[in-house]
């Protein structure tokens, strides 16, 4: 019985703080050059940024960061405040390992011609986060910013663990 328990509780202290997913949302017909950013609400660290393309028109779920590789080749991760960032690319066990102890923090797009592959300038950044979240972090966004090309969207749900990004 007292392994059960603690098998369950295990199980469910790892759910309860698991990175969550982020839902993608680009509804614009705009592909998105991007950089999406995870940290430790605590302490900001560890710490994990890509830059990825993300098609127009497409709706995607990345549960984690090695889910993300069809929009990234890989992922920086910073493991402490003084150390340089080391690069890994997906799938790879150190993602597996920070992944917990990570909630999706900030994300960062310019909008691309899908045909050029050209910036379309817009006249503000799309420096997208919720602050709160993440007080002592370097990342500073907003959870909605109205753009003359696009629009955007981030909010949390608490109890689906999950973080989303809508571009319309």
């Amino acid at each position: 019985m007292k392994k059960i328990f603690t098998l369950s509780l295990g199980l469910a202290f790892s759910l309860c703080f698991s990175q969550g997913k982020l839902y993608i949302q680009n509804y614009s017909n705009y592909n998105l050059g991007m950089r999406i950013v995870a940290g430790n609400t605590g302490s900001c660290l560890p710490e994990a940024v890509a830059s990825m393309d993300f098609p127009a028109q497409t709706q995607d779920v990345i549960d984690d960061f090695n889910d993300a590789f069809t929009y990234t080749a890989g992922w920086s991760v910073r493991l402490s405040p003084t150390g340089n960032p080391s690069y890994f690319t997906a799938p790879n066990g150190l993602l597996n390992s920070i992944s917990p102890i990570t909630r999706w923090e900030f994300a960062w797009y310019q909008a691309q011609d899908p045909i050029t592959g050209n910036t379309v300038y817009d006249t503000v950044d799309h420096n997208m986060a919720d602050n709160s979240a993440f007080p002592n972090c370097a990342w500073n966004g907003s959870t909605f910013v109205d753009g003359t090309v696009t629009d955007s969207f981030w909010f949390y749900i608490p109890s689906d663990n999950a973080t989303y990004l809508v571009i319309q």
